[in-house]
């Protein structure tokens, strides 16, 4: 499935999926769905009258990605004490009208993401979402315990954060323990790997990233930001051929970075290996 992490003032993401709908980078202008701010982000390429956005960046700096949570998404009937968002608009309406996180964290205690859907052809997907500005992150996971939101840098698909966050936490004290004897017999570098997990599952691309992403915030960063995110995300790929979803692969159809401080957009496709460069 997906990918998404924030590394200093940069949001990643890999778009992995065995369908490819033609996924396309918008630009939003001011007004054009009742937004206020202008927002780039990837959407469907298949309907165009709306922007299905699979993730996205307003003009203040303001991100979102929507990841796949299958099984675990609960979407609720509209009700009349709540501010009623249809899961397919929720990455739009939050682009659309706030600018930073404390707005949009205010916010979330009274949403409710309902269970409409954009038309008979698309119904509801199970989603949960990374939002994040310069100073903070967070994911926003709405389950049969209601709507709740986690501090957090990275997020894959399932199982929810707070156990993607202990499964971490015990790979992590695994590896912190483990007492190398280094002679002939390590005659390698790379070490610090060891018993990393190189998986293509949630939790294996979520540790991958969580451990490598911390390794990185501990050395003096020589490099653009966004190119050690295109990296990062290059670190947990997935490569078509491999993972067989009902006869077809599973692959990183996209990865994207949004650079919220200087407002730009990189983004890769799978079959084409120029980087597309925008900004606002």
């Amino acid at each position: 499935m997906c990918s998404t992490l924030k590394y200093n003032y940069c949001i990643g993401r890999n778009f992995d999926y065995e369908v490819s709908y033609n996924e396309e980078l918008r630009v939003i202008e001011k007004h054009t769905y009742d937004n206020e701010y202008k927002i780039i982000g990837m959407c469907t390429g298949i309907i165009k009258d709306y922007p299905l956005l699979y993730d996205g960046m307003n003009e203040r700096g303001l991100c979102v990605c929507g990841l796949a949570f299958m099984g675990n998404a609960v979407y609720n009937p509209v009700c009349d004490d709540k501010l009623n968002i249809p899961s397919y608009k929720f990455p739009l309406e939050i682009l659309s009208k706030y600018e930073n996180l404390e707005e949009v964290k205010n916010l979330l205690d009274n949403v409710n993401i309902t269970n409409e859907q954009y038309s008979e052809n698309f119904p509801p997907s199970d989603l949960h979402w990374f939002i994040a500005d310069k100073d903070e992150s967070i994911i926003v996971e709405q389950t049969k315990d209601g709507l709740n939101y986690y501090e957090g840098e990275l997020m894959t698909n399932n199982p929810p954060y707070p156990q993607q966050l202990e499964n971490y936490h015990i790979m992590e004290s695994k590896i912190g323990n483990i007492n190398f004897k280094l002679d002939s017999e390590y005659n390698t570098r790379g070490l610090e790997t060891y018993y990393l997990s190189g998986d293509y599952t949630s939790m294996g691309r979520f540790e991958r990233l969580a451990y490598i992403k911390e390794k990185l915030e501990e050395t003096d960063n020589s490099f653009n930001d966004a190119n050690q995110v295109l990296h990062l995300l290059s670190s947990i790929e997935q490569i078509y051929g491999l993972t067989d979803v009902n006869g077809s692969f599973e692959y990183t159809i996209y990865s994207i970075v949004y650079d919220m401080d200087n407002l730009e957009v990189y983004l890769k496709f799978y079959n084409d290996f120029d980087l597309i460069r925008e900004k606002f």
